[in-house]
């Protein structure tokens, strides 16, 4: 099976339950061999965590991966593949950085939103996955780590919290 294989991609079709399931036999193997060899990240969103104005279904989806990421833990945790996720929030990638070219200032909002008062970059989101990648986390499984500047700690901006 490859990723350029038009069965198995029209199997898996961007759906991350089919995508691990049609990757579990390659997976259980790995681990069969090294106990740090099999690892699955998610990348979910803060969208999963908290209403963010991205819409319901968006929310929804990212809500269901975190389902499914503990689900996953658990039903694979004896056979040594460890499922873990992470949810950024905003993060200033090219296509975001594109999105607002023209309204820079639309960021403005989430900014203040955020308790460092900055967006991600994809490095900083990068760094959690890559930590759960490594044997560093051999006991980490079943987690969606909050990749989020604070926003998780805080929540949204509201009339009782006075910026600095």
């Amino acid at each position: 099976m490859s990723g350029t294989d038009p069965e198995w991609a029209s199997q898996c079709d961007d759906d991350p339950y089919f995508l691990s399931q049609a990757l579990a036999p390659s997976l259980f193997l790995a681990a069969s061999s090294s106990p740090h060899a099999a690892t699955v990240v998610n990348v979910a969103s803060m969208a999963g965590m908290r209403s963010s104005g991205t819409g319901a279904c968006y929310g929804m989806c990212k809500a269901a991966l975190m389902s499914l990421t503990r689900s996953l833990a658990c039903e694979w945790a004896r056979r040594n593949v460890r499922v873990n996720s992470v949810a950024p929030w905003m993060t200033y990638t090219p296509m975001l950085a594109a999105a607002v070219a023209e309204v820079p200032s639309a960021l403005d909002k989430v900014k203040m939103w955020t308790p460092m008062g900055r967006l991600a970059t994809p490095e900083e989101v990068a760094g959690p996955v890559l930590f759960l990648c490594t044997p560093m986390s051999s006991y980490v499984t079943g987690v969606c780590i909050p990749v989020d500047g604070g926003l998780d700690a805080q929540g949204f901006d509201g009339p009782c919290v006075t910026p600095s």
